[in-house]
C-alpha cells in the first residue's frame, strides 16, 4: 500500500494530466514486478476510488459518520477538531492524516499490504453490523501509516479527489505495462473493471477483452442532433422513440442467474425483482440492454420519478411494487447462446432481438421496443417533427435515430446512434456548491451551483433552484451535508457527486460563470440516480445548443454581457482543455486561497 499512496499522492501534486499518469503508472509498475495479481488488482481499484470490482453488487457499507469514529479513535482528537481540520483541509481523509502525524510510532508503523485491503473489502462488504466493520476498520488503521490512512479513507468514501479519474487510471495502466492506449481503450469498453484490466495489460492479454454474460460492458451513448458533424441519409437509419427511464443491461447467464445493471455500472438487480423473474423464465444465455420505466394500468409510461423509491432501496417493500409497475423495454441484443453480437450491424441485432421476443411469451415484466424505418418521402426536419410530435403524445422524451450498418460501439458516443433534441432542452450537470433557501426553504439546501465538463475540468454553467419537490430538497440537502468539502457563511463547496437534469430556454454567453456560458431560467427535471459525474454533459455540448440557437435566429452571438462580456465569455468557452481535472481548483468558490 505504501508503494501505491506515494504514487496517488504524486499525482495529487502534479496539475498534468501526463504527470498524474506518470506518477501512478510508476507505483502499478512496481507493484506488478513484486506482488502477485490480486495486489495489483486492488491497487488499480484504489485509484479510481473503489474497492470492490465494478459490478460486484455488494456494498462496504461505510459512511462519514463511521469514518469519523475511525478517526477519532485512531488519532484521539473530538469530532470539533476532526470537523475543524477537515474544513480547513477540505476532506476528512486529509485531516485524518495530518492529525495522525501526530501520533507518536505512527510514521513508524508497518503499514498495509494491499493483498489485506482486497480481504479488507470482502470482509466489510461481508461483515453484518456497524461494530463488526468497525472492528475491520479499528484494526486496518492502527497498522496504517498517515500516508495510507489518507489514502485507504479516500478509498473507502468511494473518490480519490486528485484529478485522476477513470481515464486517467487507464492511461497509467498503458503507461505501466507499455500498451497502446487506445488498444487499452477499446477493451476497457468490455473490460471495465480497471483492476482486471490492469491484470490483463500486465499479462499481455488485452486482445482477450470480451462481453462476458454476468459482466457489465460500457454503454454506447447517443449523440445530440445539435452536434452531428455530417448530413443525415434517412434511408441508412431506423427510428426508436426516446425513452424516459433507468438504462440498464440485464444478464442472464447459461445457469440462470439474472443480474441487472444501471448505467454507472452498479447491480440493480433486487430493485426490480419483476423484470428479474420474467427474464429467469427465458431459456439460454443472453444480454439485454433497454430501458426500464414504470407503466401505468393502461401500459403508458410514467414519469421517471416514480421510479426513484426503488432506487433508494436495496430491496423494495410490498407497497414500493405496488406503487409502480415497471418493464424492461429492450432495444438491444448484445449476446446470445451464440456469444457476443456487438460486432454485428444493428439491424442483424435487431433482426435477433425480434426473433428473441417470442421466447419471452408477452407475459409482463419485458417487451421489444418498436423500431420503424425513418420517412423518406418527405423532407428531414418535417418528417422528424411529425415523429418526435408522436412520440411525445406516446409518453416518451424524443426519439433516437440509430444507422442499421452500425456495430455496437460499447462506451463511444459517435455519430452511429443520435438524440432528436427540440426546444427546452435539457443537460446532465453535477453539483458543485449549494446554498441554503429563503423564506419556507430556509434551513435547507435548495440553491445549487452547477457544472459540465470542459476536458477533464468542471465548469459552473448556472445555478437553478426550482423544480424539486421539498422531500427531494430533503433529501439532496443531507447528501449534501455529508459531501461539504469547504463552507464559506451560507455557501458550501461539495463534492461533484450529484448529477441533475436540468431543463432551460436558451443558452447564452456569460463573463460569470467559469464554463463561458449561462443557461437561462435553468430549472431541475429531475435528480439522475442513475448517472456518475462523468456521465454529464461538456462544454461541447453547450456551446452545440448556444450555436444552434444562433442559426435558428433564437440567440446573437454577443449576447449575454456586452462587448466586455463578449470578450471574457468567448475567451472561456474557447479555452484550451485543461490536461488534468483539477476539480479543487475549479470547484474553488471563494478564491484561490486554497
Amino acid at each position: 500500500m505504501r508503494r501505491l499512496a506515494e504514487g496517488l499522492d504524486r499525482a495529487r501534486r502534479d496539475r498534468s494530466r501526463t504527470g498524474k499518469e506518470e506518477a501512478i503508472a510508476g507505483a502499478l509498475a512496481a507493484i506488478a514486478a513484486d506482488d502477485d495479481d490480486p495486489a495489483l488488482a486492488i491497487a488499480a481499484r484504489i485509484a479510481t476510488g473503489r474497492m470492490l470490482p465494478v459490478g460486484d453488487g455488494r456494498s462496504l457499507g461505510v459512511g462519514w459518520s463511521s469514518m469519523l469514529d475511525v478517526a477519532r479513535t485512531a488519532t484521539g482528537h473530538d469530532d470539533a477538531i476532526l470537523s475543524a481540520c477537515a474544513r480547513k483541509t477540505g476532506e476528512l481523509a486529509e485531516a485524518f492524516a495530518l492529525l495522525l502525524l501526530g501520533v507518536e510510532g505512527a510514521t513508524a508503523r508497518p503499514g498495509l499490504r494491499l493483498g489485506e485491503l482486497a480481504e479488507l473489502a470482502d470482509r466489510l462488504a461481508a461483515a453484518p453490523g456497524r461494530a463488526d466493520k468497525r472492528a475491520l476498520l479499528d484494526a486496518a488503521f492502527a497498522r496504517a501509516t498517515p500516508l495510507e490512512a489518507k489514502y485507504l479513507t479516500k478509498a473507502l468514501g468511494g473518490g480519490m479527489r486528485i484529478g485522476a479519474q477513470e481515464g486517467v487510471v487507464q492511461g497509467a495502466i498503458a503507461r505501466a505495462f507499455d500498451v497502446p492506449p487506445e488498444r487499452l481503450h477499446q477493451a476497457a469498453a468490455l473490460v471495465t473493471d480497471l483492476g482486471d484490466l490492469a491484470v490483463m495489460a500486465r499479462r499481455g492479454r488485452l486482445d482477450e477483452a470480451r462481453l462476458v454474460v454476468g459482466r457489465p460492458v460500457a454503454f454506447m451513448l447517443a449523440t445530440p442532433i445539435e452536434t452531428i458533424a455530417t448530413a443525415i441519409d434517412p434511408a441508412a437509419h431506423a427510428m426508436e422513440d426516446k425513452i424516459d427511464g433507468v438504462r440498464a443491461q440485464a444478464h442472464r447467464t447459461a445457469g440462470g442467474e439474472v443480474t441487472l445493471f444501471a448505467r454507472g455500472l452498479d447491480r440493480v438487480t433486487e430493485a426490480f425483482p419483476e423484470i428479474t423473474e420474467a427474464l429467469r423464465r427465458v431459456a439460454g444465455p443472453f444480454v439485454l440492454e433497454g430501458e426500464i420505466v414504470a407503466v401505468g394500468p393502461e401500459g403508458r409510461p410514467r414519469p421517471f420519478q416514480s421510479l426513484q423509491p426503488r432506487l433508494k432501496k436495496t430491496t423494495p417493500s410490498p407497497a414500493d411494487l405496488a406503487e409502480a409497475r415497471v418493464a424492461l423495454v429492450a432495444f438491444d441484443l448484445l449476446a446470445d447462446e451464440a456469444g457476443s453480437l456487438v460486432a454485428l450491424p444493428w439491424r442483424e441485432r435487431r433482426a435477433r432481438l425480434e426473433a428473441f421476443a417470442g421466447a419471452l411469451g408477452g407475459g409482463d415484466g419485458v417487451v421489444v421496443h418498436t423500431a420503424t424505418p425513418v420517412p423518406t418521402e418527405a423532407p428531414l426536419q418535417a418528417a422528424l417533427d411529425g415523429a418526435f410530435d408522436a412520440a411525445r403524445a406516446r409518453g416518451h422524451e424524443g426519439l433516437v435515430l440509430k444507422r442499421v450498418d452500425a456495430p455496437y460501439d460499447a462506451g463511444k458516443r459517435g455519430q452511429a446512434w443520435i438524440k432528436v433534441k427540440k426546444a427546452n432542452a435539457t443537460l446532465d450537470v453535477v453539483i458543485v456548491a449549494a446554498e441554503e433557501g429563503h423564506g419556507r426553504r430556509a434551513g435547507v439546501l435548495s440553491d445549487y451551483t452547477f457544472a459540465v465538463w470542459r476536458g477533464d475540468d468542471l465548469v459552473p454553467v448556472g445555478k437553478a433552484y426550482s423544480g424539486l419537490t421539498d422531500d427531494e430538497i430533503d433529501r439532496l440537502t443531507r447528501q449534501l451535508e455529508a459531501s461539504t468539502i469547504e463552507q464559506r457563511g451560507g455557501l458550501r463547496r461539495v463534492r461533484p457527486e450529484i448529477v441533475l437534469e436540468v431543463a432551460f430556454d436558451g443558452v447564452q454567453r456569460s463573463a460569470r460563470h467559469a464554463g463561458g456560458f449561462a443557461l437561462r431560467f435553468p430549472r431541475i427535471a429531475r435528480i439522475r440516480d442513475d448517472k456518475q459525474p462523468g456521465d454529464a454533459d461538456d462544454v461541447a455540448a453547450v456551446e452545440a445548443l448556444f450555436e444552434a440557437q444562433v442559426a435558428s435566429g433564437h440567440r446573437e452571438q454577443g449576447a449575454g454581457g456586452g462587448a466586455r462580456g463578449r470578450g471574457r465569455g468567448a475567451k472561456a468557452a474557447g479555452a484550451k482543455k485543461s490536461a488534468s481535472r483539477k476539480v479543487k481548483k475549479q470547484l474553488s468558490l471563494f478564491g484561490d486561497d486554497d
